[in-house]
């Protein structure tokens, strides 16, 4: 599972990622998700994988996989990250591969804190 990505934006796996904050209108409230993809061994294509993560970016429950058919995670993150920033969702420090971010596009998010500083 991917970890906490503050200290270098890398996470566990060394894999690329995509961070964002979105609003589902289902449950009324923000979502916090990283998409994680890695290159599929025996045929064409990519593993993408979304996991669903507390407001710190902390891994929090299931994940759900799927595919793209592209090989090149450059121009799934590119793509992705051109369509969230759009929307304001893309989170840049706590994605990987900062060079696939839109020119321009950088959104830090700080997780709050109590007040003695601790999570």
């Amino acid at each position: 599972m991917p970890r906490n990505l503050t200290n270098g934006y890398k996470n566990n796996y060394d894999m690329a990622t995509t961070s964002l904050i979105v609003f589902d209108k289902n449950i009324k409230q923000k979502k916090y998700i990283q998409i994680v993809t890695q290159p599929k061994e025996e045929e064409d294509g990519l593993i993408v994988v979304v996991y669903d993560m507390d407001e710190t970016f902390m891994f929090k429950q299931g994940a759900d996989q799927g595919s793209d058919p592209r090989n090149s995670e450059e121009e799934y993150h590119t793509e992705l990250r051109i369509m969230a920033a759009e929307k304001d969702q893309l989170i840049t420090n706590y994605s990987t591969n900062h060079e696939w971010n839109p020119e321009g596009y950088e959104k830090v998010y700080k997780p709050k804190t109590d007040q003695d500083g601790s999570m």
